[in-house]
């Protein structure tokens, strides 16, 4: 309330503010970056459908994907269900590869709980000094991909370390990406208390923890031998296929294990650098089931070139 009427008239909201985190970030047209004075807003919703892949447009996705399809295209499938865009999946009622372990905290992030939204995944720290070419705790980590205070209370030691790029990969190219912190240490399935990698792999593991810690018969200890399903956080060879991929590519981007002095790189490095989980996947969603950076049925067919299967990308021989 103030001076005895509602600040907004959808209802009173967190902190005083005049909109929710959706609200800010959210645009009934294409436009993927809206321009407010000197302030830049990134929207990750837009309800008419942006430009996908980004090719530098003002309606480009931008790097983490776009919510419209969850919400207005494509279905659960296509995207997280967030509480304020879209209702509870209708087929999965937690995340999938959810650990009972972690599920107090990380069931879904449809509900309304203070756990759960785009706090489920952001700890908003807007007036934090984000200048650093490595962001950290003291820029509230990297794209604000922080420990909620709701769930342990520990926002300053569990997050996302990370290089942020300008425009969020309106325009991306092998000399302008986001910068992924990576680590090949086999990590337990619930991010807290455990020592913290603060990498973008083991913050997914919060909701995903059985996608990571049983990626064969043997884990957690060994990473290798035969794969039930697609490795994450483990170093890309430097061997066969593998090691044609020199040159970094946003449709499938990798991690690294040191950032330091890598912003922009256009180098990739097999042997050092990790294939992680948004190598393939959009956190926010995509035009693909799964929330995939590319039409995997479609696009991704053994023997038939095509350089819009990310795929091929680490498998080099196999277009």
């Amino acid at each position: 309330m103030q001076n005895g009427s509602l600040v907004n008239a959808g209802g009173p909201q967190a902190t005083l503010l005049n909109d929710s985190c959706v609200g800010c970030h959210s645009n009934s047209g294409t436009e993927t970056i809206v321009t407010l004075g000197s302030t830049s807003i990134p929207i990750v919703f837009n309800a008419s459908e942006p430009t996908y892949p980004a090719t530098g447009t003002a309606s480009s996705t931008l790097a983490g994907g776009n919510f419209y399809w969850v919400a207005q295209a494509g279905g659960d499938a296509y995207g997280h269900n967030v509480y304020g865009i879209s209702g509870q999946d209708g087929t999965l009622s937690a995340a999938p590869g959810a650990s009972t372990a972690c599920a107090t905290c990380h069931n879904s992030l449809a509900g309304s709980e203070s756990t759960s939204g785009c706090k489920g995944c952001h700890v908003p720290a807007h007036h934090a000094d984000d200048s650093a070419e490595v962001v950290g705790a003291t820029g509230g980590w990297y794209r604000f991909l922080g420990e909620n205070p709701a769930m342990m209370g520990s926002p300053d030691v569990y997050g996302v370390k990370g290089i942020e790029e300008d425009n969020w990969e309106q325009n991306p190219a092998s000399d302008s990406h986001n910068g992924y912190f990576g680590s090949s240490t086999v990590y337990a399935k619930c991010f807290w208390p455990y020592l913290p990698t603060y990498s973008i792999g083991q913050f997914c593991v919060g909701c995903h923890g059985n996608f990571h810690h049983e990626m064969n018969s043997a884990q957690p200890g060994d990473v290798s031998g035969a794969w039930i399903r697609h490795p994450s956080d483990v170093i890309i060879p430097n061997a066969i296929e593998y090691a044609n991929y020199t040159v970094y590519n946003p449709l499938a981007p990798v991690a690294k294990t040191a950032l330091a002095g890598k912003k922009n790189s256009t180098v990739v490095e097999p042997g050092a650098d990790l294939v992680t989980c948004i190598s393939c996947h959009r956190p926010h969603g995509s035009p693909y089931p799964d929330m995939l950076r590319w039409d995997y049925s479609n696009s991704c067919k053994v023997g038939v070139s095509n350089a819009d299967c990310g795929c091929f990308v680490c498998h080099s021989t196999k277009d």
